[in-house]
């Protein structure tokens, strides 16, 4: 193996493995992403759930008539 081949060997091993690891940090930066989205979701279910027990309870008493 000549000078230039041992020297484009260890370019193209330094470039493969520098890309890996790009490839490895979007892939964690898309997952974070995903979960932050995910756990965001989580927090307003309930929120989301209340409201509209709220506004249920709300139309039954104004179909009955009754004042708070």
């Amino acid at each position: 193996m000549t000078s230039d081949e041992t020297l484009l060997l260890a370019s193209g091993i330094a470039l493969g493995a520098n890309s890996m690891i790009l490839l490895f940090a979007f892939w964690s930066w898309r997952d974070a992403r995903r979960d932050q989205a995910a756990a965001r979701q989580t927090l307003r279910k309930p929120a989301a759930d209340a409201y509209l027990s709220s506004f249920r309870l709300y139309r039954l008493r104004q179909r009955a008539g009754a004042r708070r």
